[in-house]
């Protein structure tokens, strides 16, 4: 499966990473899903504006990836984004070519929901990888329920909109790729509308999916708190969602980057 040129969209696949040790891990986990599509493989790494405005405030301690915390002045943190930002253009170019793939690397200074939410509007595939560890010291802060658990599934959220078959299509390829099982999760208002939308995601991946790749659809409830309380549970490796679906709505997006332990992969086209 290659994908079509749509007008008005880039035929490549949007990397967005910030300073999380773990932007790397989940580069390298996109770079393949390029590869297979063959795609550009694209960077964005991102200088956290809400970090920077943080690291100036007196008296505030901010958590390293390393898992120390330490006053950090607006200087320093804009040392570590620029050494992180360089190991990631190394990283991005060191795949693409072991890929084959064409490549670009760009540094933006924004949040991340900010800038998925600008990328979705010109890219065909826009990757977020895992959301940033960096926050004020809070004692009381609960860790992420599904840190360090193992993931074991491509998950995908069918809404049975426009790209609804085509999210489907993509985290099909990714399960083949990965060597890892589907999991579909079907939002519905009610039973009736559920069914139809689950035989629907059934069809479309009787046709995509293929017995190399083993599949199991769940229908959850139209709520916010349902949908995030599965995928926290799912231990998932990558999400995809549709770029212009409900699920992926601002206020949607930011809730489930900080609740899930999970890439999550915007399906624009």
């Amino acid at each position: 499966m290659t994908l079509k040129p749509t007008t008005g969209r880039r035929r490549r696949l949007l990397v967005a990473m910030d300073c999380n040790a773990e932007s790397l891990a989940g580069l390298r986990r996109a770079a393949v899903l390029a590869g297979e599509l063959r795609v550009e493989l694209a960077g964005l790494f991102l200088e956290d504006i809400n970090l920077l405005r943080m690291s100036e405030l007196p008296g505030h301690e901010i958590s390293l990836a390393s898992g120390t915390g330490k006053s950090t002045s607006r200087v320093e943190m804009e040392r570590q984004m620029r050494r992180s930002a360089n190991a990631a253009k190394e990283e991005v170019a060191r795949l693409a070519q072991a890929l084959s793939l064409s490549w670009t690397f760009e540094v933006r200074r924004a949040s991340m929901d900010q800038a998925l939410r600008e990328a979705a509007k010109t890219e065909e595939l826009v990757c977020s990888v895992l959301a940033s560890p960096f926050f004020p010291t809070l004692k009381s802060r609960p860790a992420r329920q599904n840190r360090g658990a193992p993931t074991n599934s491509i998950l995908a959220i069918f809404e049975n909109g426009e790209r609804g078959g085509r999210v489907l299509e993509l985290a099909a390829r990714a399960a083949r790729v990965h060597g890892l099982p589907l999991e579909v999760l079907v939002p519905a208002r009610d039973a009736a509308s559920g069914a139809k939308a689950v035989a629907k995601a059934g069809e479309v991946l009787g046709k995509t999916a293929g017995k190399a790749v083993s599949v199991t659809t769940r229908r959850l409830p139209l709520s916010e708190a349902a949908i995030v309380g599965a995928l926290t549970s799912a231990r998932g490796q990558l999400l995809f969602l549709d770029a212009g679906g409900k699920i992926a709505s601002i206020k949607s997006l930011a809730t489930l980057r900080s609740a899930i332990n999970c890439d999550v992969l915007l399906v624009s086209s």
